[in-house]
């Protein structure tokens, strides 16, 4: 009787070690099968991924294309380089199950704070009074001149409400300030005073940064500069001349310096202004969104034209 209960026992043991195989296999099969799903999936997402990436950098050399083709007497916003934005509509028909939506910028419609230090290290008066006027028209405070023109000057010497090496080290914990140009835009939000709400704004106020470059020779153009950057070239200045420009430019746009005189209320102060503004550009800002089904890749560059040429001073993908 015992021998055949440890028979039966056994087999018992046996039926459930077989059971035990069999679920185990199950498992690793289906855990397998599904490994190869991920798999297959992970590389069909960076296939699609990897096509994003290329008509992202399609998108790119197309700007690049606009800009080398374009008349270069003078740069305005009616111009084709200016259009790449509407000529991303027709992208789609370029790439099976893609497109690509990209936008042109000027940089030289923008203020460049590397040019409120002089090559001999002394405040240019005529920089600094514009950026304190743009930093007032966007309600932000006037004080941060002190502490941008301290980070950026070659002395060690404190203005009033100015910063120092002592305050970097001590306060936020960081070498600088950087007695010398800024080496990204980013870099000015290191800055004392100089928070993320001033800078990127916020619900009740415009952010400082989207009027900022660091890449232009210093000018402003007058043709693709917006209301407030032509606002900040003069106390003179008020909203309604501005307007009066941007409205004259669409009609007329500004071939030459001199034609400024024929715009109401500009003859007074142009020659004020006429050393701080240009017609040309040299400097665009060019961002791209390629598209591949699902997937999406963005590219960011910033291009200095040269004659017929181009030359990438940025590139930033993500």
């Amino acid at each position: 009787m015992i021998k055949l209960i440890d028979r039966h026992n056994q087999r018992g043991v046996a039926l459930i070690i077989t059971l035990l195989i069999l679920t185990i296999l199950i498992v690793v099969g289906l855990e397998v099968n599904r490994s190869v799903r991920v798999e297959a999936s992970l590389a069909g997402n960076f296939r699609d991924l990897t096509q994003a990436g290329y008509i992202a950098k399609s998108g790119v050399e197309i700007a690049r294309a606009l800009l080398q083709d374009d008349d270069q007497a003078y740069d305005a916003l009616n111009e084709r380089w200016a259009q790449l934005e509407m000529l991303s509509l027709f992208s789609a028909q370029l790439f099976p199950e893609g497109y690509f939506a990209g936008k042109i910028s000027d940089e030289n419609a923008k203020f460049n704070p590397n040019f409120l230090i002089d090559a001999y290290g002394m405040v240019n008066l005529k920089k600094r009074n514009q950026l304190e006027r743009l930093i007032t028209l966007l309600g932000h405070d006037p004080k941060l001149m002190d502490a941008i023109l301290d980070w950026l000057d070659p002395d060690d010497q404190k203005r009033p409400m100015g910063a120092e090496r002592e305050y970097y080290e001590i306060e936020k914990k960081i070498k600088g300030p950087a007695n010398g140009p800024l080496a990204n835009l980013q870099e000015i939000t290191l800055i004392k005073g100089m928070d993320q709400k001033i800078f990127y704004g916020s619900e009740e106020k415009e952010g400082l940064g989207k009027y900022l470059t660091i890449y232009s020779d210093g000018k402003i153009n007058i043709n693709t500069a917006p209301l407030l950057v032509l606002m900040s070239l003069s106390p003179k200045i008020d909203q309604a001349l501005a307007k009066t420009l941007i409205e004259y430019r669409q009609e007329k746009p500004f071939k030459k310096l001199e034609d400024l005189r024929s715009v109401p209320g500009w003859e007074e102060i142009y020659a004020e202004v006429s050393s701080e503004i240009t017609v040309r550009s040299n400097y665009f800002a060019v961002n791209v969104l390629g598209h591949f089904r699902e997937a999406r890749a963005i590219i960011q560059a910033v291009i200095k034209r040269e004659g017929k040429k181009t030359k990438i001073l940025l590139w930033q993908e993500g």
